[in-house]
């Protein structure tokens, strides 16, 4: 019998450190693609703006980077959902909730999150550049400070919509 207690431990402990890997590697993995599609629906509402015959809206990368955000917030839990909205209407994001995809702006509040990981640019032709940040929600990896660096996905995120 306890040799069967010590397998099942063994496994217990297997199966917690694949959990985590596995939520590591689908953390940068579903950033990565956030990015990419923030990215592109920034460039499409900046392209709108741009060709839009009323003439009520310009261009601007505030524009753009509201409907990355919008992008976000469509594609995510109820929790990020709510941060992600008050951003996109002006409030600025107070704690970021583990799991949850956000753009890095290079503001100066986000400085502790995002560093010098990237910030949001939309060139002339509308090609949009930005980073999502998001942080993978681990069971045991969370509290080893050392694999911290591993557990925040900082991907990057380039489209035009003219050029797709």
């Amino acid at each position: 019998m306890p040799g069967l207690v010590k397998l099942a431990i063994a496994f217990a402990v297997l199966g917690l450190l694949g959990y985590d890997g596995f939520q590591t590697i689908a953390t940068h993995l579903k950033a990565e693609s956030d990015a990419q599609n923030a990215a592109y629906a920034a460039s499409q509402k900046w392209l709108q703006a741009e060709t839009d015959s009323s003439g009520t809206e310009s261009p601007t990368a505030d524009l753009a980077y509201q409907a990355a955000l919008i992008y976000l917030a469509s594609n995510q839990s109820a929790s990020c959902r709510a941060e992600l909205t008050a951003e996109s209407q002006g409030g600025t994001p107070a704690t970021i909730p583990k799991g949850c995809d956000f753009v890095c702006t290079g503001a100066a509040n986000q400085a502790t999150d995002c560093g010098s990981h990237g910030k949001f640019v939309v060139d002339r032709d509308g090609t949009v550049h930005l980073v999502v940040r998001r942080e993978a929600k681990t069971l045991i990896f969370g509290h080893l400070g050392f694999l911290h660096s591993m557990l925040v996905a900082y991907e990057q995120g380039d489209a035009n919509q003219e050029q797709d």
